[in-house]
């Protein structure tokens, strides 16, 4: 996400410590997400599954809105990766719990 962000000629370098900053929460929370769950009775390959999804998903996302389809609203949706990606993280950590066999009880 460093690359996306010089992509986007921020215009200072507190701009560029933003938009990285915000670019790269997710992956943030995510990292600290697995530390803490590798450790608890909920340790699972699914919870690594779905952060590997999140992560790509998010990179296609900036890539499209960057690189491929480029236009004057692609600013938003870059703004609104870390979002998105966090909601797809909630709808889908249900699922996870739910293939966890001893998580079902």
């Amino acid at each position: 996400t460093l690359y996306f962000t010089l992509a986007l000629k921020p215009s200072s370098f507190n701009a560029f410590l933003f938009l990285a900053a915000w670019l790269n929460t997710p992956y943030v929370a995510m990292g600290v997400a697995l530390f803490f769950v590798q450790k608890s009775e909920l340790a699972s390959p699914y919870w690594g599954a779905l952060a590997m999804l999140i992560s790509v998903c998010g990179i296609l996302f900036l890539l499209d809105a960057i690189y491929w389809h480029p236009d004057a609203q692609g600013a938003i949706a870059v703004m609104m990766a870390p979002i998105l990606q966090g909601v797809v993280g909630a709808i889908l950590a249900p699922v996870v719990l739910w293939l966890i066999p001893d998580a079902r009880r």
